[in-house]
């Protein structure tokens, strides 16, 4: 039995345009897999180039009848490391600061109570998972953190401090802390919090967003739904179980479908050799310059064709996204629960839509 203390945090790993529909016979598929796998609320999308196309469906919550609205956020969960990275190469390409940038170039009164395993790691680093920097990916690891004082950028701070004098893991561990020195190394060059640097480039692409389970926001949006002795618990918006707030960076962003599918589509253009918000170049190096994972970005190759990929969940919701740039296309879901039934059904629809991509109704 899961418990709220012991969920993960992370799995393994814009041009506005109104969304199109999916043909009836995908629609009826997906409704078939909620049903059938305990799947309260979905949305689902298909992207090219040039067209969303996207389904929503399902209940706020699983024992109640209320209908989600078609702008519901849910949450991305590691998924928000794609953003970070985006911001990231955003200040790099205005020469804020550099993915070769040194953490202790930045902060160099830490680096004499840190391990020395530590003292060259850059930005780079932090965002491939090759800073050797412990994981947290287990809230039940985070719990020393609790009674952190100050504004967000204070317990950042004081967070880094702490898990650079810990021991570090083998490099290419997955590291949800590696984002959070991500970010305070952005703050520090930027001289703007992160949650400003997050605000200005959600406003240039025209996107809504909200910090934190998105039923906090609206509570008529999805309710995490958390398995509990073969049962699913809905969490209710007061509920006690939320994210560290320095841990946004990490993965606690929530977006509606369409928002983080035009986020998406700016990936996808960029991957096909298209300048936008960012450099088409700079998009492959977000998505490819390292093999396995790049800079939020999981990555691999199969019969000749890559793709880029992550999933996300912090144990109540799920998101999962894939981009397939020979296709020129792209893949989004997103659920209010994370069970493997759920996660199995989510890679079931995904693999349905990819290998029969949709056309748009006239």
């Amino acid at each position: 039995m899961k418990t709220v203390q012991g969920l993960l945090f992370s799995c393994f790993i814009c041009c506005s345009i109104s969304a199109q529909e999916f043909s009836s016979t995908l629609n009826d598929y997906i409704k078939q897999q909620q049903q059938e796998n305990q799947i309260p609320a979905i949305a689902v999308s298909l992207i090219t180039p040039d067209t969303i196309f996207s389904y929503v469906n399902g209940k706020v919550r699983l024992t109640k009848k209320e209908r989600i609205p078609q702008d519901a956020k849910f949450h991305l969960g590691s998924n928000s490391k794609a953003i970070t990275s985006f911001i990231a190469m955003h200040l790099s390409e205005q020469e804020v600061i550099s993915f070769d940038t040194s953490f202790f170039e930045l902060f160099p009164e830490l680096e004499t109570a840190s391990q020395k395993a530590y003292s060259n790691i850059t930005l780079g680093d932090l965002l491939a998972h090759n800073a050797q920097i412990p994981a947290y990916t287990k809230g039940t690891e985070l719990v020393k953190f609790n009674n952190l004082t100050g504004n967000t950028s204070e317990k950042r701070y004081a967070f880094a401090k702490t898990v650079l004098t810990e021991k570090p893991v083998k490099t290419g561990t997955y590291s949800n802390a590696g984002y959070v020195l991500a970010a305070l190394m952005l703050e520090k060059a930027s001289g703007k919090s992160f949650k400003k640097l997050l605000d200005k480039i959600m406003n240039d692409l025209d996107l809504s967003y909200f910090i934190g389970f998105p039923n906090k926001e609206n509570d008529m949006f999805p309710w995490g739904h958390l398995e509990q002795n073969g049962s699913l618990t809905s969490l209710a918006p007061d509920h006690s179980y939320k994210l560290h707030s320095f841990m946004v960076s990490a993965g606690d962003i929530s977006m509606n479908i369409e928002d983080y599918s035009k986020f998406i589509k700016l990936n996808l253009q960029g991957l096909i050799g298209k300048d936008n918000y960012l450099g088409a170049d700079d998009y492959k190096k977000l998505h490819f310059e390292k093999p396995t994972y790049a800079y939020g970005w999981g990555n691999i190759e199969k019969k000749g064709q890559k793709m880029s990929y992550h999933d996300g969940s912090a144990g109540t919701y799920y998101c999962h996204t894939v981009l397939f740039p020979e296709k020129e296309i792209a893949v989004v879901i997103m659920a209010n629960t994370a069970t493997e039934e759920a996660v199995s059904a989510i890679y079931d629809i995904q693999k349905w839509i990819s290998d029969k991509p949709q056309k748009a109704k006239k």
